[in-house]
């Protein structure tokens, strides 16, 4: 009796084993399955919207995680959170950057790529499509912009920064120097948002909150919290996993938008942060009582958020703002002429420069 209760619990185990082993086969199955189909969709899409990519079936990797930013290109601003590291020079090659010249002068300002620099009354602000991510010092639309109108023009740009944060800059700056002309560039559908975010891809930065006494700027919160920069938490197995499996990475980019994947990209909206439509409004209504001749609000596309546009629009109208709309130039371009790894590519910058000197310099 003994030894046949052994013998058939140790079938039942066995049994058991056989479930489980079947059940993890037919799990990693579909796993596999999931991802070559989702890969398929993906390479299928980019054969509708432009020219067909076959990097996601040809290769292993489906994502890859931005470090350029790691390379001492920024320091800490107790005003602006971070700012272009003044005197940084080099020649970046991480994810999207292929060779990308990078010199930040001693004034801050990112380099056109001309030595001496001209002399400048045109100042240009806002986030990297300003700066000009994944090109090099004379590839941005200001560098462009510069050529075209034969004097200076300083490129205030600062990668990751909304439209309220590139104004303060460039108040900051007006106070230093004077200008003829001031461009506050936002892409919209995505700028105005950062506005009201303490931390954002790890760096710290000022928020646009409700106080007691109205709308505000936030103080720039402790650039030492945990996941940011300058004090980074260590999930490289995840990001690992999140840069090759499209599975987990349209999950994660899905459901959480805002996880810190690498450890150090901290996203934090304010506790007290103003509504998004309500930093519109406080920022243009800054921007158009700024004592300077000539002002002009350049409007640029990731993607074409109508209803964002509008709202710009109709504020900007009210406030009667001069403003350079590029979505009817960058529309009838294919996607991968203009955008590379989310930025404009040296021709996408040349339209924006071109549409944007023949409407608000001529």
């Amino acid at each position: 009796m003994r030894t046949s209760f052994k013998s058939a619990k140790l079938q039942s185990l066995q049994q058991w084993a056989k479930i489980i082993v079947v059940n993890l086969m037919v799990f990693l199955f579909l796993l596999i399955a999931a991802e070559i189909l989702l890969r398929s969709i993906w390479t299928v899409r980019s054969c509708i919207e432009s020219e067909c990519d076959f990097s996601r079936i040809a290769g292993l990797k489906v994502r890859t995680i931005d470090r350029a930013t790691d390379i001492g290109l920024t320091r800490l601003d107790e005003l602006l959170g971070y700012v272009p590291r003044e005197g940084f020079s080099a020649t970046i090659n991480a994810a999207g950057w292929v060779n990308g010249k990078v010199t930040i002068r001693k004034d801050g300002f990112r380099s056109n790529g001309a030595e001496p620099p001209l002399p400048a009354d045109v100042l240009v602000v806002g986030d990297s499509y300003t700066f000009g991510d994944h090109v090099s010092d004379n590839e941005t639309w200001p560098a462009c912009l510069e050529r075209k109108l034969g004097r200076g023009v300083d490129n205030g740009g600062v990668m990751g920064y909304g439209t309220a944060q590139a104004l303060r800059r460039a108040s900051l700056k007006l106070a230093e120097k004077s200008y003829a002309t001031l461009v506050l560039s936002t892409v919209v559908g995505s700028d105005f948002e950062r506005d009201r975010l303490s931390y954002r891809g790890g760096f710290p930065k000022p928020a646009v909150i409700h106080t007691k006494n109205g709308i505000a700027w936030s103080a720039v919160p402790d650039p030492n919290t945990p996941g940011t920069k300058f004090n980074p938490l260590h999930h490289e197995a995840l990001s690992f996993v999140y840069e090759r499996s499209e599975i987990l990475a349209v999950m994660l980019d899905r459901f959480f938008p805002n996880n810190n994947i690498v450890g150090d990209r901290l996203t934090i909206v304010h506790q007290n942060a103003a509504d998004e439509n309500e930093i519109v409004y406080w920022t243009l209504r800054k921007f158009s009582k700024l004592e300077i001749k000539n002002k002009i609000l350049l409007l640029q596309y990731g993607n074409v958020d109508t209803e964002k546009r509008k709202l710009i629009l109709r504020i900007a109208n009210e406030l009667s703002l001069k403003v350079i709309d590029t979505s009817d130039v960058l529309r009838n371009a294919k996607k991968n002429e203009l955008w590379y790894y989310g930025h404009h590519t040296p021709f996408g910058n040349e339209l924006v420069c071109s549409y944007l000197f023949e409407h608000g310099f001529q």
